[in-house]
């Protein structure tokens, strides 16, 4: 089911699961709503496995992004982004929503993402829980000897499997400098590490629609197992109020 779709009386006792990205330069070859469009896919592919105990959620584009200054991006303050969760997150509690899963495609949204759910799940509710599934750092081994920190060979690849019209290969052909300064993300932003805004370590960025498709089917599955163990959960939770 998706939220915007569903009446006032289908909601209650649902499972939420809410789709998180960001707005910001993913290089010169990948839209910069490369982690919400992942997300949103992968978000669309349980919904289906899961129609009848699932709401989808409309997908939350704009992130925490300030790590890409110096480059286009439209982002939240991570006050505002923790206050603006938690009221989601608190409505869809009163709403009826039994437990909400919120699967998360940008690293800047990590540390926010921590603090909302240990304000949430250490409340005194026993029933409704806040769940993290988040895809950043998933698949590495899938290139050996390069690690995809932002808009490498894995997310490069997630979107040709999804959308190949999505990603310019032209433009990442023009590309002639992967080098990346220290301290990336932590003490300089993307813009000064590498002068194309892509953090992709070991060289050259690889497209490979076949592993973009093996990491895609990857989360769908584990996001898969973390619902029905939710679903459980509930179950047990609600069996013993």
């Amino acid at each position: 089911m998706k939220l915007i779709e569903i009446t006032k009386d289908e909601i209650k006792g649902k499972i939420g699961l809410m789709p998180l990205g960001s707005i910001e330069q993913h290089g010169p070859h990948l839209p910069i709503g490369t982690d919400g469009i992942i997300v949103e896919w992968i978000a669309q592919k349980v919904e289906e496995r899961f129609r009848d105990q699932l709401i989808l959620y409309p997908t939350i584009y704009y992130g925490c992004s300030k790590e890409h200054y110096g480059f286009p991006f439209i982002s939240v303050g991570y006050i505002n982004m923790i206050n603006f969760l938690l009221d989601i997150v608190n409505s869809s509690k009163n709403a009826g929503i039994s437990s909400l899963i919120i699967i998360n495609g940008h690293g800047g949204n990590e540390s926010a993402l921590d603090i909302i759910r240990r304000e949430v799940n250490m409340s005194n509710d026993k029933c409704f829980k806040l769940h993290i599934f988040s895809i950043v750092g998933r698949d590495r081994d899938l290139f050996p000897n390069i690690i995809d920190m932002h808009a490498g060979s894995v997310e490069t690849s997630r979107i040709y499997a999804i959308n190949r019209r999505l990603v310019r290969e032209d433009k990442l052909k023009e590309v002639d400098d992967f080098t990346i300064k220290d301290g990336v993300f932590k003490t300089i932003p993307t813009s000064e590490a590498n002068k194309y805004g892509i953090i992709n370590v070991g060289g050259r960025v690889e497209v490979d629609e076949e592993k973009g498709k093996m990491s895609l089917e990857s989360a769908v599955k584990d996001l898969s197992d973390l619902v029905r163990k939710v679903l459980e959960q509930v179950k047990n939770c609600n069996n013993n109020a």
